[in-house]
C-alpha cells in the first residue's frame, strides 16, 4: 500500500484548489527501499480530461503536461479558475475528474515501481549448450 496521499479542495477567489501532500514518513519500507534503488516514480498529471455530469454530458479539457515526481514534488497545488474560459462552466466537476485521475496515476506509480522491482530482481537461468 502506497504512503497515506491528503488531499484538500477549497475556493479562493473564484478559483477551485485541490492540494495534494505526502506524509512521506507514512511510505512502507519496502517502498522506501525501492525508491532509493529505482527513484521516485513520476507522474503526468497532464493531459486530456473527461468529466460527465449526471444527465451523461461530457466536458473536455486540456492541461499540459507536468510530471510530478510523487514524493518530493508534494504537495502540489492544481487550480481550477472558474473565470476562465476552460473552466467556466462546470468547475466542480472538472476538478473533481482531476481529482480521480490524480489519485488513479498515484497508485498507478507505486504499482509500477513494484513491478519494475519484481522483473528486475526475479532470477532467470539459462541453460546454454
Amino acid at each position: 500500500m502506497a504512503a497515506a496521499l491528503k488531499i484538500k479542495k477549497y475556493i479562493e477567489n473564484d478559483i477551485w484548489k485541490i492540494t495534494f501532500y505526502l506524509d512521506a514518513s507514512s511510505l512502507p519500507e519496502s517502498d522506501k527501499a525501492l525508491i532509493q534503488k529505482f527513484g521516485e516514480p513520476q507522474i503526468n498529471i497532464g493531459g486530456t480530461y473527461t468529466a460527465t455530469d449526471n444527465q451523461s454530458n461530457t466536458y473536455t479539457y486540456v492541461l499540459p503536461d507536468k510530471f510530478l515526481r510523487v514524493r518530493t514534488d508534494l504537495p502540489y497545488t492544481q487550480e481550477f479558475d472558474a473565470k476562465s474560459p476552460d473552466f467556466e462552466d462546470h468547475t466542480e466537476l472538472k476538478a473533481n475528474a482531476f481529482l480521480d485521475e490524480f489519485k488513479m496515476l498515484y497508485s498507478a506509480a507505486f504499482v509500477d515501481l513494484r513491478a519494475t522491482s519484481d522483473t528486475f530482481t526475479g532470477e532467470e537461468i539459462y541453460n546454454i549448450f
